[in-house]
C-alpha cells in the first residue's frame, strides 16, 4: 500500500509538471522555486533515498540522476517560449522542442532507474522527488534568467 500512494504522488507530480509547462502560464518568482524546494522537501522526508544494501552504488546513481536531472532541467528552460505582455507581466509556455526534450528526460531517468533494477538498488520515492526538484530547479532558474533578458519594461511578479 505503502509503494502505490509513493507511486502514485510521483505520477501526480509528472502531470503536475506536464501541464504546468505545456500550458500558458504567468510566471511568478516565488513559484518558480517554492515547487521545487517543496518537492525536494517531501522527497527528503520521506527517506529511501538510499539503499542501505548498496550504499556506493546507489549514491552514485543518485548523484547522476541529479546530474542528468540538472542539465536536462537546463535544456527545458531553454527550450521555453518566454515573452512579456504590454503591462510588464512574463508568460512562459512549452513548445514543441520543450516536449522532444522532456521525452529524452524521461528516457535518460528511465534509463538510470533500469541500470539501479539491473544492479539490486531498490530506489525509494524519496530519491525520485529529489530528482525531479532538481530538474524543476533548473528549469526554472533559466526561465528566471531568460525572463530578465527580455527587453523593455518588464518584471516578474512579486
Amino acid at each position: 500500500m505503502h509503494e502505490a500512494l509513493n507511486a502514485l504522488m510521483v505520477l501526480a507530480v509528472v502531470v503536475l509538471v506536464i501541464v504546468r509547462r505545456f500550458t500558458r502560464r504567468r510566471l511568478d518568482e516565488r513559484r518558480l522555486l517554492i515547487l521545487p524546494l517543496v518537492i525536494g522537501g517531501i522527497g527528503i522526508a520521506q527517506g529511501g533515498v538510499i539503499d542501505t544494501h548498496h550504499t556506493a552504488l546507489s549514491a552514485g546513481l543518485l548523484v547522476a540522476e541529479i546530474v542528468a536531472a540538472l542539465l536536462l532541467g537546463l535544456g527545458l528552460g531553454a527550450t521555453m517560449h518566454v515573452w512579456g505582455e504590454a503591462d510588464g507581466s512574463l508568460w512562459s509556455r512549452g513548445t514543441w522542442v520543450t516536449f522532444g526534450v522532456f521525452l529524452a528526460s524521461i528516457a535518460v531517468r528511465t534509463g538510470l532507474l533500469g541500470v539501479g533494477y539491473a544492479a539490486g538498488v531498490k530506489p525509494g520515492s524519496g530519491a525520485i522527488l529529489i530528482s525531479v526538484a532538481a530538474w524543476l530547479l533548473a528549469q526554472n532558474a533559466v526561465i528566471s534568467w531568460r525572463s530578465r533578458q527580455l527587453p523593455g519594461p518588464v518584471s516578474v511578479q512579486p
